[in-house]
């Protein structure tokens, strides 16, 4: 009986946080400077002063997973979000004019595939945003950056002295889906190029907590140690393009494979892959993809030497 009326209640508790989403008009985007609750949204505005945290919900004409088409159930769902300057029109006559300040692709799993909203932290707390070390919304990085809240605080951080009306779009599928619009104005803006670098180093432990070194796929000590070797001695090293004072650990993660000439067949050179583990200059450690490479001239594989690095991917030094 108990049991009984507790899926009353839970029911019922469903239907009113149902009703409250629905009661959102769809394709509405809506703005708080602290993180919104999407199923009882209060404390909204659309005024926002330079250095003030931005907080989005943008509510969708239907589930997420049903605005794409022929799309794997498992699969990614990239979701587009822009952010333009409405400028005033040359004519009474025209509309505002829409000038791009920047964008980034958010790439959506899950149960956030089932939602009829999506949460778009702009410019969020580095201690407390929903864009970074989740599985169900990921932003990529490139280099040293990330997409999304990093990209659009050094947006705003660009903006000249006064007032600005920021238009930010939500597309799924190429298509809008959701759309709002903001009033930010101030002196200074200088407050979100502080607030970047900060998000982006949050994005960053997040990422840190969240991966783990690669496998070996073989054990070959010599060789691993011709490695070491010839990374420490890259340029890439030497010049403090890899982020590292001292390598921790070396996994072969990818063995030898011959490269051939496309017309004659014959052997150009054999590359490995290994995952380089390094103590960063602030303490913490991270990984590299590195290549190498023997060059066959003679008949003979020439001594190993570096070929390059990937992306730096941040871990945490215990699971190593």
């Amino acid at each position: 009986m108990k049991t009984s009326i507790h899926k009353i209640i839970i029911n019922i508790i469903l239907m009113v946080i149902m009703e409250n989403i629905a009661a959102q008009n769809p394709g509405e985007i809506i703005f708080s400077a602290s993180m919104i609750d999407p199923s009882n949204p209060s404390g909204t505005e659309t005024e926002f002063n330079a250095g003030e945290k931005i907080y989005a919900v943008a509510y969708l004409p239907d589930m997420l997973k049903n605005l794409y088409q022929n799309q794997s159930p498992t699969a990614s769902l990239q979701v587009e979000i822009f952010i333009y300057e409405l400028k005033a029109p040359m004519y009474e006559y025209q509309q505002p004019m829409e000038m791009q300040l920047t964008f980034a692709n958010m790439w959506v799993n899950g149960t956030v595939k089932d939602s009829k909203y999506l949460m778009v932290d702009l410019v969020p707390d580095p201690a407390k945003t929903t864009a970074y070390g989740s599985k169900d919304i990921v932003y990529k990085s490139f280099g040293k950056k990330y997409e999304g809240p990093v990209a659009f605080a050094e947006a705003l951080a660009a903006l000249p002295a006064g007032e600005h009306k920021l238009k930010v779009v939500v597309q799924c599928y190429y298509a809008p889906v959701a759309s709002g619009v903001i009033t930010i104005k101030g002196d200074n803006y200088a407050a979100y190029a502080k607030l970047a670098e900060q998000i982006n180093e949050a994005a960053a432990n997040a990422a840190a907590a969240d991966a783990a070194f690669p496998k070996a796929v073989t054990s070959d000590p010599a060789r691993e140690a011709r490695m070491v070797a010839a990374f420490k001695n890259s340029n890439d090293w030497k010049s403090g393009f890899i982020d590292g004072t001292d390598v921790v650990k070396t996994a072969i993660t990818y063995d030898w494979e011959i490269r051939r000439h496309e017309i004659s067949g014959a052997i150009l050179h054999r590359y490995c892959i290994a995952a380089i583990a390094v103590k960063t200059r602030s303490g913490g450690c991270a990984y590299y993809k590195v290549t190498f490479q023997e060059d066959y001239v003679g008949g003979n594989f020439q001594p190993l030497h570096y070929d390059g690095a990937g992306d730096k991917i941040n871990l945490q030094c215990d699971k190593l």
